[in-house]
């Protein structure tokens, strides 16, 4: 699925929100003015919790980051944490229930009744489009439908900076000096002050984005565990145990903070209304649809880190592009720019469109894990896709510093990620590098740290001894083999359940069959590399 489940400002539009204000002041009768505040007062009452709820939150908050903070020891406790962590968010969820903000968008049928209104404020700030519209497509919820013929290279639309939602959006003044540089964060936050404030400016585009993700933040127990043996599980770990931290970070530095006092009347909505689902429902619009861009003006170093100036800031930022988000993935070219002159992200097709097809555009080159965590879809036929294999020199090992140095040659640090590739490559170079150092014997090790040939063993067919070759395709084989039997079923099995599914015999909600999905994809390249090195062997 697409961004749609996956991956700036003037106030020109929030007039018709605020006609009550203005019927009021030409009011007739002091009688009926005080009858319009009242209206308002009504209408802009924000949901409150009690003191009790607030300290039961409190205490919810210092367990998640006492959590957040703790490295797991295995791979058990990294299990045993997400568990806990999903415990304390749950009943942190149950608690925060009343301050839900309520949407114009809870299904794809209201998105799609909210597209004209979209239209309208994008055309009127200066969205330039032709031949191109927003419309639902089975399996992608919204997407962009080409209204004719479309060729090749063709510019499709031009999106202004006006429209451009980034941290330059934020009022550095009332908001968490603890930022620092991390734009995404400061992006997850503009987005929730501008999706609580009934006036906002980019509420057009707010209504058209999902109500909630496929990302493994809004994974169950349930569907993370499938995900059980795989290379993608400890990631989806990680990213749930980050989001849960950042939480219960924001819930510090802004709910509890006594600065939150200080906040403009839109920082104590965002106060008095914060909550984990709304968190989870901002960074996943960040990282389902996040651009790049450049900034707009220069900082101002000694506000632009709460005072810190020794932190770099970088020239790009995490901006959301409305329109251009609503393109779906398909493998290709990046064909999206920001015209720096003009000040407008620029989008051309990626291939020829005939009339009535859906317009893709490429999101980059991104392994299937990577999509699935951070976008909520995977890619069938990724041609970029690969597992990882995590390798390291043991510190007991007599040899560690000769493989360490030898390593270094060529730019192979001593603990890091492999990939296994896909077929025809199946071995990336680094990895087979890796496995024939971690071989070899002192001699060896000698001979290829001072000859000027190091990179020679980056490549498949590269000379050495016959005795090293053979012990890097079997340790090869048995590493691949391994991690085929950690998970619970084989390739076989799930093949047969993903076919039943595809057939309609068997059930499965989309996070369940992507996962199945991935499943199947991941041990396919795990067995194709087996078979490989097998071959290897034997030669």
């Amino acid at each position: 699925m697409g961004k749609n489940n996956r991956k700036k400002n003037k106030s020109g539009s929030s007039n018709k929100n605020q006609q009550p204000a203005n019927d009021a002041a030409h009011a007739p009768t002091q009688s009926s003015s005080k009858q319009v505040q009242q209206q308002q007062q009504t209408t802009f009452k924000r949901p409150t919790l009690t003191l009790q709820k607030r300290n039961e939150l409190s205490s919810l908050i210092s367990a998640l980051l006492e959590i957040g903070f703790r490295q797991p020891a295995n791979p058990k406790e990294e299990w045993d944490q997400y568990l806990e962590i999903q415990a304390l968010l749950h009943r942190a969820q149950i608690l925060e229930a009343p301050l839900r903000r309520p949407t114009s968008n809870p299904s794809v049928e209201a998105r799609v009744a909210n597209i004209e209104n979209f239209y309208r404020w994008a055309a009127k700030n200066g969205l330039r489009y032709e031949g191109v519209r927003i419309t639902q497509f089975q399996g992608y919820e919204l997407g962009l439908e080409a209204t004719r013929d479309i060729a090749d290279d063709e510019l499709l639309f031009s999106i202004p900076r006006k429209l451009i939602l980034s941290e330059e959006n934020l009022d550095l003044e009332n908001s968490p000096a603890q930022f620092g540089s991390m734009s995404n964060l400061k992006l997850s936050y503009v987005l929730m002050l501008e999706a609580l404030k009934p006036d906002s400016f980019w509420k057009p585009y707010i209504d058209l984005l999902p109500e909630k993700y496929n990302t493994v933040l809004y994974f169950n127990v349930k569907e993370m565990e499938m995900l059980r043996g795989s290379n993608a599980l400890p990631a989806a770990l990680r990213q749930c145990k980050a989001i849960a931290r950042q939480y219960a970070f924001l819930y510090n530095c802004t709910v509890q903070a006594p600065r939150a006092d200080k906040f403009n009347p839109m920082g104590q909505a965002f106060k008095e209304q914060f909550s984990y689902e709304l968190y989870r429902w901002a960074v996943s619009t960040v990282m389902t649809r996040e651009n790049m861009i450049p900034r707009s003006r220069p900082l101002n170093a000694a506000t632009a880190n709460g005072g810190d100036t020794s932190q770099d800031q970088p020239d790009n930022i995490a901006a959301l592009i409305p329109f251009w988000d609503m393109a779906n993935h398909r493998q290709g070219r990046v064909t999206s720019f920001f015209n720096v002159g003009t000040q407008e992200m620029e989008s051309a097709a990626q291939s020829d469109f005939k009339a009535g097809e859906q317009i893709f555009i490429h999101y980059g080159d991104r392994a299937n894990a990577d999509l699935m965590i951070h976008n909520g879809f995977i890619n069938p036929t990724n041609p970029k896709d690969y597992i990882c294999i995590k390798l390291g020199l043991g510190n007991s090992d007599p040899l560690f510093e000769q493989r360490a140095k030898l390593l270094l040659l060529m730019q192979i640090t001593k603990n890091t990620d492999l990939k296994v590739l896909p077929p025809p490559t199946y071995i990336s170079p680094e990895l087979l590098a890796f496995v024939r150092v971690f071989n070899m014997n002192a001699q060896q090790l000698e001979h290829w740290i001072t000859s000027e040939r190091a990179m020679d063993l980056l490549h498949i067919d590269c000379a050495l001894e016959t005795t090293l070759e053979s012990k890097t395709w079997q340790y090869l084989q048995t590493r691949l083999m391994l991690l085929l039997r950690v998970f619970p079923t084989t390739l076989e099995a799930d093949e047969e359940q993903l076919a039943a599914y595809k057939k309609g015999e068997l059930y499965f909600c989309y996070v369940e069959a992507m996962v199945l999905e991935y499943r199947v994809l991941e041990k396919r390249i795990l067995a194709a590399a087996l078979e490989y090195a097998r071959q290897r062997v034997k030669a």
